[in-house]
């Protein structure tokens, strides 16, 4: 067994300039992992740190980062020929994965499956932590299964799942003290724990699924005005009764893109970055092209008026107020 230490490097903005964070970022650490990045949400604040661990048939990526919004769209695929498989779990923050007709919003705990061979797109909501662990495609057949069934599924919720979850932290903090051999067992045995509680089939996308998948969606399009429930169902390629049913459980489609739309206009209020940007700009920013209907529905949603979220006397009323909100 080989006692070679595996190769470890950790990628940091801590020494780049804030302005030049970003594009450093994107050049370097995201460019590692083959994929087009752009801010969903980027502020001159950026920041972000990784910890690449490299073994012969697998890399681990141990990221925590500002916002981001990754892509990796036909052309990238073309051009560098990368062919693998990525299973990744959220430790903090918010965010989402989508491949093809599945994906889902992520929270803490969960797992996305992808396949870099296919196009994908990933990404923060909100300031995150992520483990990646990147294996070749015959590894995950053969410890896993079929690359082609499990591409694009997420997998939440379930003792075994949080195990999981747990394994790869802990594989995360020691893999730099170990040997080649060691964390190709280490890595062998995470394989075998995820194709013990995956479950996933070919089955048609479930209603659950699918109202996870329209959360993704709707985030990504916030900012057109343009965009509603027709839209949703054509970047979805679902009928309309099918979301329709997938959203029967609250207040419909349409108000569920306008309290994202809230929502998100109430975020950019709250921050420190936002702090000169005007409401009028912030409303703008999240699809609202009314600035009448824009200010009853926030009061109504929230208990306040959107230029009070901005005053310290009204931040525990907002968080009270809000504490129902879906973000």
């Amino acid at each position: 067994m080989s006692a070679d230490p595996v190769k470890t490097l950790v990628q940091s903005t801590a020494e780049v300039e804030p302005e030049r964070a970003f594009e450093f970022w994107r050049h370097t650490a995201l460019a590692m992992t083959g994929v087009v990045s752009s801010g969903l949400d980027r502020s001159p604040a950026f920041a972000a740190r990784r910890l690449v661990a490299e073994t012969a048939h697998s890399t681990l990526l141990h990221t925590q980062s500002r916002t981001i919004d990754i892509a990796r769209p036909a052309q990238h695929i073309r051009r560098d020929g990368r062919d693998a498989m990525t299973i990744a779990v959220f430790v903090r923050g918010t965010g989402y994965a989508e491949q093809g007709n599945r994906g889902a919003r992520m929270v803490p705990g969960d797992i996305c499956i992808v396949d870099t061979s296919r196009p994908y797109r990933a990404g923060g909501y909100e300031d995150y932590e992520e483990i990646r662990l990147i294996t070749s495609r015959a590894l995950f057949r053969a410890h896993v299964g079929e690359p082609e069934t499990f591409a694009g599924h997420t997998i939440g919720k379930g003792h075994l799942n949080t195990l999981f979850v747990s394994y790869m932290q802990a594989y995360a903090g020691q893999v730099a003290t170990m040997s080649e051999a060691q964390a190709g067992i280490a890595v062998e045995g995470g394989l075998h724990l995820l194709r013990s509680f995956t479950g996933v089939s070919e089955d048609p996308i479930s209603v659950d699924a699918l109202k996870s998948l329209a959360s993704v969606h709707i985030q990504r399009r916030l900012h057109d005005p343009e965009f509603g429930p027709a839209a949703l169902c054509r970047s979805l390629c679902v009928s309309r009764s099918r979301l329709y049913t997938a959203f029967a459980d609250g207040d419909g489609v349409a108000a569920s893109i306008r309290d994202a739309r809230l929502d998100r206009a109430r975020r950019y209020l709250s921050v420190p970055a936002h702090a000169h940007d005007s409401i009028a700009t912030i409303m703008l920013r999240c699809g609202f092209t009314d600035a009448s209907a824009f200010s009853r529905a926030f009061r109504r949603r929230f208990g306040v008026a959107a230029r009070d979220v901005r005053s310290p006397r009204f931040g525990d009323r907002l968080l009270a107020a809000g504490s129902h909100a879906v973000v």
